[in-house]
This record gives structure tokens, C-alpha cells and sequence, in this order.
């Protein structure tokens, strides 16, 4: 009841102000008279604009038969959605289209104006370090982490680049990344996270900012990252290779890593990381190779019918390990298509893991299946998975 109160009193705005009292006006005037009141309207605001708390409307003014929006709203960007038009003189129109969204979402989005994608030409914010250039729309109470941040004073790691090479023929070579922190030396114990997606995950995910700064600050222990690309994605992340691949890791990856840069031998401080696809890898490693992986992290993760299968399959064997964490992220407005609801299927797989008592953290953030959003979990990700309980 609280949030509900709180949303409206986002939306209260008063009478005769903002985007409703120029829609009323412009209408009340001729076509030839409206191009000057809209005009004069965007000069003085950002766009998008953004009422309240929760009222963002996207405008689009210019000459175009037809303005579409695609983005994280658009049940992540596979929905384009029309925006409504008002004809203004000199063959201008005012296009637009309301959102009530959580005062905390932060969201990508292009227009489609008659037919071509770009970005939107009123606003000067775009997605900073994603993997595609796109328009952003933040909402007043979305805080970046500051973590992200490079910080000159902060000792920075470094990163080797290795090839690893599965004795499984049937899995082909790969080049991956090491993040070594500041001061690493052999023998140290380090805990160790396998990321997914390899690098542009490493591109992407700011992790080893993160880390540093983290470290530093004395957030979370020194550890080791190594990104690890999928070379045949589909198939390794959620297919007939999964478990080749997965014991790839386990029987070789992580001996050699605890021999070359000193990781730990617990596997309660292993963990796998990814998204989409690669989150359900990594959502399936603590249940098939427990052994080795006491922790996970998936953010976004595509639920295929075997991960809730696996989990049964393992909680019949007996419970998970009390040291057992997994942390599960997913977008409100992440992919809706087809056999896919990101956000439903990702609340259920949820349910089932609450029910074994597992230390789990779910959270259901205010954004889309993108970079960006990924990347403001990873603080929390860490702590979870590396901070003593």
C-alpha cells in the first residue's frame, strides 16, 4: 500500500503545468499555431520527460509519417510500440507516448522514425558503456554505482591473457582473461570467480574496476577472475554440451588455476558468473559440479526446462550445502517472446530455490536485458558471493 501511495504521489503534478496542459493548449489551437507552443515548451525541458517520480512520456517533434519507440519497455526490445500524433503546421508533428514506471528504473530505447532506428535527438544521455549505442531514460531515483568509477588513487590489477585448451577435443581452444589483483601472489588463497561471456563480458561488466575499487576499500577480499568466452554458445551454455563443458572447468580449469595463480581449494569460494545464456550455466554449476562451485550468480538467465529439472534432480539427493550462495538477478523489463518471460520464469525458479533453504538472493531490479543494467549488480554480486556471512 505504501509503494502504491508513493507512486501516486509521483504522478501528482499541478493542475495546468506540464506536458497535459501544452497537449490541451496545442490542440485548442489551429494546425498553422502550434508549431511555436511546441517549440517554446521543449526549449526549457529535457527529454525524455520525466513528471513526478514515475511519469516519463517520450516526445518526438519534426516531420515523419510515423514514430515508433523500441527498448527495455518493449518487452526488451521485441515490441515496437506506436507513438501518438498530433499534427502541427509546416507538415510538423508532436509525437508521444506515457510510461508510469518505478521512480527507480534506468532504460534503453531508440526511436523508429518511418521506418529507420536512431537515437533519440532531444536527449543528450546515452548508455554509457554498452555493447550498442542507445538513448537512455533514468528515472529521478536511480543511482549509479559509484564503484564503476576508474579512481587514480586506487591500485589497479592487472590482466593476463591464457589460452585454454579442454583435453575434450569435441570443445575447441579459447582465449580467456585472468584479473589478477594489486599484491597477488601464489599461495594466497584467493576465492575465484569464472565469468562467462569472456571478453566481452570483461568489455562490458566493469568487474575488474569494481574490483579494485572494492578491494581497496576493503568491501571484499583479493580475488581472481578469469573470463571465459563460450565458443560454441548455445551449445555449451544450454545445450548438448553443457555438462562436457562445465566438467571441463571443474577437472581442469580450476586445478590449473589454484597452481598457477594460488585461488583457493574451497569450492565455497568458487563461484560462476553470467547472464542470459550464461547465466543458466552458471545457475546449473553449484547443482551439477557442487564440488568444485559452492557459489553462482545469474543475472538476466534464460530458464530452460532443465535448470528447475537439475534442482530437483539434486534436492532429492539431499540438501545443498548450508555454505551453498546463489544470487539470481533478472529486469522487470527484460526479454518477453515466445516461449521466453524472462521475468516470470526467473521469479519461479526463484520460488523453487527458496524452498530448499538455500542461501539465495533473488532481486527483481528496475530495468532491461542490457550491459548497463548488469553491471550495477555486480557490487552487490560480490559481496554476496565473497564477504564472510
Amino acid at each position: 500500500m505504501t509503494a502504491l501511495l508513493a507512486l501516486l504521489a509521483g504522478m501528482m503534478l499541478p493542475i495546468g503545468s506540464g506536458f497535459d496542459a501544452l497537449l490541451s493548449e496545442v490542440k485548442a489551437l489551429p494546425p498553422s499555431g502550434r508549431n511555436a507552443a511546441v517549440r517554446e515548451f521543449l526549449a526549457t525541458k529535457r527529454l525524455p520527460i520525466i513528471e513526478g517520480d514515475s511519469v516519463l512520456i517520450f516526445v518526438w517533434f519534426g516531420h515523419a509519417d510515423s514514430v515508433l519507440v523500441n527498448g527495455s519497455l518493449q518487452s526488451g526490445w521485441r515490441r515496437p510500440e506506436k507513438l501518438e500524433r498530433v499534427p502541427c503546421g509546416g507538415d510538423s508533428s508532436l509525437f508521444f507516448k506515457r510510461y508510469i514506471l518505478p521512480p527507480d528504473a534506468a532504460l534503453e530505447y531508440q526511436f523508429v522514425v518511418d521506418g529507420r532506428y536512431g537515437l533519440d535527438p532531444g536527449n543528450v544521455r546515452t548508455t554509457p558503456d554498452g555493447d550498442f549505442a542507445n538513448s537512455q531514460a533514468v528515472m529521478p531515483r536511480f543511482r549509479p554505482t559509484p564503484w564503476a568509477t576508474v579512481n587514480a588513487g586506487v591500485p589497479r590489477g592487472t590482466i593476463d591473457t591464457l589460452t585454454f585448451t579442454p583435453a575434450d577435443t569435441g570443445l575447441a581452444p579459447r582465449r580467456m582473461f585472468v584479473y589478477r589483483p594489486r599484491g597477488s601472489a601464489p599461495g594466497g588463497g584467493y576465492p575465484l570467480a569464472i565469468v562467462h561471456d569472456g571478453e566481452t563480458a570483461l568489455r562490458f561488466l566493469s568487474l575488474t574496476t569494481i574490483g579494485d575499487n572494492m578491494i581497496a576499500a576493503g568491501e571484499v577480499p583479493p580475488f581472481i577472475a578469469v573470463f571465459v568466452p563460450a565458443v560454441d554458445r548455445v551449445a555449451e551454455y544450454s545445450g548438448i554440451k553443457v555438462r562436457r563443458y562445465l566438467n571441463a572447468l571443474a577437472d581442469e580449469l580450476v586445478p590449473f588455476l589454484e597452481r598457477r595463480y594460488g585461488t583457493s581449494h574451497d569450492p565455497f569460494r568458487r563461484a560462476c558468473m553470467g547472464i542470459s545464456d550464461g547465466g543458466h550455466f552458471a545457475l546449473l554449476a553449484p547443482l551439477l559440479r557442487g564440488d568444485v562451485f559452492g557459489l553462482c550468480a545469474g543475472q538476466s538467465s534464460t530458464i530452460f526446462p532443465d535448470l528447475p529439472d537439475t534442482l530437483e534432480q539434486r534436492v532429492r539427493q539431499g540438501p545443498l550445502p548450508p555454505e551453498t550462495r546463489i544470487y539470481q538477478q533478472v529486469g522487470r523489463y527484460d526479454i518477453i517472446s515466445g516461449k521466453h518471460h524472462f521475468p516470470e520464469q526467473n521469479r519461479k525458479f526463484a520460488t523453487l530455490l527458496a524452498l530448499t533453504g538455500v542461501h539465495h538472493r533473488f532481486v527483481e531490479s528496475s530495468d532491461g536485458h542490457e550491459w548497463p543494467a548488469w553491471r550495477e549488480r555486480v557490487p552487490e554480486i560480490l559481496r554476496f558471493l565473497f564477504k564472510p556471512l
